[in-house]
This record gives structure tokens, sequence and C-alpha cells, in this order.
């Protein structure tokens, strides 16, 4: 199989990864420049491929209330409102087309792993939440590592962001904390572990 069979199935890579960023984050509401964020595009290709979608249905364009972002991570004080783009629940493909996008593009565990390295020395990576189809989990990425560079981290968080087409919540810690909130079994951890998760990596056999 390619690597993206998505887009090559349906012959248009910008628009399977818009159709991607939209299907895997499902309640979403996505302006033009966060749909080309998640997509990893330019604002001009996210929207042309936006329009597309809409205009067969799959889209539903709204008037949804939004926070603006002055460029520096600060707020703009107040709202406004600005064109916003959602799943429309009436599309009567929409369940057919998202059990499609989901098969077709699985979690590719090994990038994961290799999208994190750099950021310190990993003791452990777990997937949760959204990974494990429950958003109700308090994070979708767990990691404790000694050395941890949290704006690599960061940074390696939104480039898989970019990959999977959604937002990832992920809680970061250094070794020895990990091991003290797994002795505790703080809420995080039990919220965690206690519910469907998957262990991509536990050097230290904390798991």
């Amino acid at each position: 199989m390619t690597e993206d069979f998505l887009g090559t199935f349906m012959g248009n890579t910008n628009r399977a990864k818009v159709l991607r960023a939209f299907f895997l984050d499902q309640s979403g509401v996505f302006t033009a420049p966060l749909a080309a964020k998640r997509a990893g595009l330019s604002l001009y290709a996210a929207q042309k491929e936006v329009k597309a979608l809409e205009k067969l249905g799959i889209l539903k364009l709204g008037k949804f209330k939004i926070t603006l972002g002055n460029g520096t991570n600060r707020a703009i004080e107040g709202k406004q409102k600005e064109e916003a783009w959602m799943i429309d629940p009436a599309f009567k493909h929409s369940a057919a087309l998202s059990k499609f996008v989901h098969e077709v593009s699985p979690v590719q565990y090994s990038s994961i792993l290799k999208g994190l390295k750099g950021a310190g020395r990993f003791i452990v990576v777990v997937l949760s939440g959204s990974f494990m189809g429950d958003p109700s989990r308090p994070a979708d990425i767990l990691v404790a590592a000694d050395g941890l560079n949290e704006g690599r981290l960061e940074t390696a968080i939104r480039a898989l962001e970019r990959q999977f087409g959604r937002e990832i919540r992920y809680a970061a810690f250094s070794g020895p904390e990990f091991r003290y909130r797994l002795t505790i079994q703080d809420r995080l951890m039990r919220d965690t572990l206690d519910f469907p998760h998957l262990v991509l990596l536990d050097k230290a056999r904390l798991l």
C-alpha cells in the first residue's frame, strides 16, 4: 500500500488531506486557516478543497464564534465571527465516508516514536484518548522522558497533528515524576491506564 492510499485513491492529495483532517476530528469546527494548519497545506490550497467538499455536500458552512489569535499565541480581546466549516451531519454518506477514511488512515505507530525522537530520552510512550476512539480521556499521548526538551516536544506534537489531521492533547513528565504518579495512582494515570490504551514504549518496564 502507498504511504497515502487515500490521496492516491482520490487522485487528489490535497483534498484527501483536508477530508482526513475533518473526519479524524469529526466534531471539530474549522476555519480556513485551521484547516490549512491541520492538513499541512497552504491557505489557498486548503480553501480550494474546503469549497469543493462544501459543494459536494460533505461540509457545511456556518458562522461560529471563535477567539482569534494575533500570531503571538495571545488572544485578542473580545470575540469575532469568521467563516468556519464542519462535517454536515445531514450528508447521507457521512457515516460510510467516515468509516472508509478511518480504515485507510491507520495510525502509523512507528512514525509517532520517530516523530518524538530528539525531544528527550523517552522511557514511556502511551497512546490513549482519540487514538483509541475515546476523546473523553484526558490525553491522547502520555510520555515520560529524561532530559525532556519541552520546545522540541511541542514542535514534534504539532508535526504529528499535521500528519493525523487533528489536535493532539499530551501530558509529559520526567522519569521520576512519572514513577511517583504511578505509585500514588493519581487521576490522570487512572483515567488513562484504567481505560483502553496502547503502550508504544516502556523501557523501564513500569507498565
